[in-house]
């Protein structure tokens, strides 16, 4: 209802947020300061931080703390007062240390008549509306002594920035043990005369909400202290899942450093060339060398897709997005970017899923930035059309799904795709790479023309390799029969459009290394 809190209700919950987090965390080029914007974010709304910053009179992680996902911290107090207290102290001190964050907060009376659940959609609510209404945001501004970052326009961080910061705990490590954590685009591994580019990679969990919602129906008998405890180990459990998918990723990308698969990397001694950015919850977001940034995270969604949670007791599915720009590339345009890959990956899922949810299965897309800097996902694609029914890439892939759900689109198989890029760059489809780079551009003509070039140079056996050898199963059946076998450079797909199954891969040839991991695609259909 979003009342005025009554000082006569039995409890008092409070929600608080930080608003326009990826703004406040991708506003540099420079990683480093990336990746300190990200540890504030990650600071101030930490109990270690109200523990530390807020006096002990008002704030108790026993008595007051409820959980933490979503991008919102929940807690309770016994008084309105001191719910009000806390919030004013805790707006506070974020607004003295950090005047650039935007801190919203919500206190709502805890209604005995509704379900646990009910109460904190309806804070959440409550927070929402409020935040919907803010006319403006004011912030201290320059005091004209300051030295100003050329790319930001804003201050540059000093020194004492860093000592605000609270430790937390970590229970995973986010680079293997014996390695460095980087802190410049330039120590991933790229290489100006090689590739000078870096991989960008959004993960998502998929149907989150829905799967939140239903847990609350599931327990809207629990008192409010049982429905705490569920709700916090439900929560707890996603936080851990999803950080120890992504050690498990790091791993894979040692073993493959340590096997010598990744020397093309141009590496510092023990430089890691994957950096965490974001990891809270089901939101991750991390900065790889380009060229392994598809395959990390594939690494990830198969490593998630092993996990089940503590609470509820079902696995997990995700989609990502990874945007391959240049190292110079505004950063936030390459988030952003990424984001919108995220979400046409999931918006493909929910179209193959039963339900619409897309929880049955992982997806991937990616998109390779040559310095267009669109601003739309249509745009984005528009590049790739031939014509109103033609278009040049396959992608988004699906990375993991249940049998049935492949046989919808099966040609979509990110499988399909790593299997005809590994086959081309290992030389097993052996055709110059000057030749396949030409072809790219011939695809943007179509079919016709297409098949007259590879008629040309006599290279029409890669439509049979491509096709009868990885996309579709061969058809023993028409051996002997001189009908002969399909060579197929477009195919239809469920979306009713034709697409090249040759594009994808090649405009890759020089931005991707596979990963291997030594685990066959499988599916946790918990």
């Amino acid at each position: 209802m979003c009342e005025k809190a009554k000082t006569t209700d039995v409890r008092y919950l409070v929600v608080t947020e930080i608003s326009q987090k990826q703004a406040y965390i991708f506003r540099s080029n420079k990683l480093k300061e990336n990746i300190h914007n990200s540890m504030v974010i990650e600071t101030v709304l930490s109990k270690e931080y109200f523990e530390e910053k807020i006096s002990s009179e008002i704030y108790n992680t026993t008595e007051n703390y409820v959980y933490s996902g979503g991008g919102h911290v929940i807690l309770e107090f016994s008084t309105f007062e001191k719910a009000e207290k806390f919030v004013q102290s805790l707006t506070k001190k974020i607004h003295e240390e950090y005047d650039e964050l935007e801190v919203f907060a919500k206190i709502e009376g805890y209604d005995e008549k509704r379900a646990p659940g009910e109460n904190l959609k309806n804070l959440t609510g409550c927070l929402e509306k409020k935040k919907a209404l803010r006319s403006s945001a004011f912030h201290q501004g320059t005091f004209g002594i300051e030295k100003i970052d050329n790319n930001t326009l804003k201050p540059e961080m000093c020194k004492e920035d860093k000592v605000r910061l609270v430790k937390i705990k970590d229970k995973v490590n986010y680079v293997p043990i014996g390695y460095k954590e980087v802190s410049q685009f330039e120590k991933l591994g790229g290489s100006k005369n090689i590739s000078n580019f870096i991989a960008v990679v959004h993960i998502d969990g998929n149907a989150m909400g829905a799967r939140v919602t239903d847990f609350y129906k599931e327990h809207e008998n629990d008192t409010w202290d049982i429905f705490k405890k569920n709700i916090r180990q439900y929560s707890e459990s996603i936080d851990l899942d999803f950080k120890k998918a992504y050690e498990e990723m790091t791993q894979v990308v040692k073993a493959n450093l340590e096997s010598g698969r990744l020397d093309s990397l141009n590496l510092d001694g023990k430089d890691f060339p994957v950096r965490k950015l974001i990891l809270a919850g089901d939101d991750v977001c991390f900065v790889s060398e380009g060229r392994i940034g598809l395959s990390c995270a594939e690494a990830f969604l198969k490593a998630l897709s092993t996990k089940v949670n503590s609470a509820d007791h079902q696995g997990y599915s995700a989609c990502a997005g990874v945007a391959m720009v240049h190292q110079k590339f505004p950063f936030y345009r390459a988030y952003e970017l990424s984001e919108l890959l995220c979400s046409n990956a999931k918006k493909y899922g929910a179209s193959l899923s039963e339900d619409g949810t897309g929880k049955e299965l992982s997806c991937i897309d990616w998109h390779v930035e040559f310095g267009e800097n669109k601003d739309t996902f249509l745009e984005i694609r528009q590049d790739y059309i031939v014509n109103e029914t033609t278009t040049l890439e396959l992608r988004p892939y699906i990375v993991l799904a249940p049998d049935p759900i492949i046989q919808k689109d099966p040609m979509r198989q990110y499988k399909n795709f790593k299997k005809l890029i590994g086959s081309i760059l290992s030389n097993q489809i052996q055709y110059s790479k000057g030749r396949l780079k030409e072809l790219r551009n011939v695809l943007k003509q179509g079919e016709i023309r297409t098949e007259y070039y590879l008629k040309f140079h006599k290279i029409s056996d890669i439509a049979l390799e491509a096709y009868q050898d990885i996309y579709q199963k061969m058809t023993w059946d028409k051996i002997g029969t001189g009908q002969g076998l399909e060579r197929k450079v477009f195919i239809r797909t469920m979306d009713g459009k034709t697409h090249s199954l040759l594009f994808d891969a090649i405009e890759l040839l020089d931005t991707y290394i596979e990963l291997e991991d030594g685990k066959e695609d499988t599916f946790n259909e918990n």
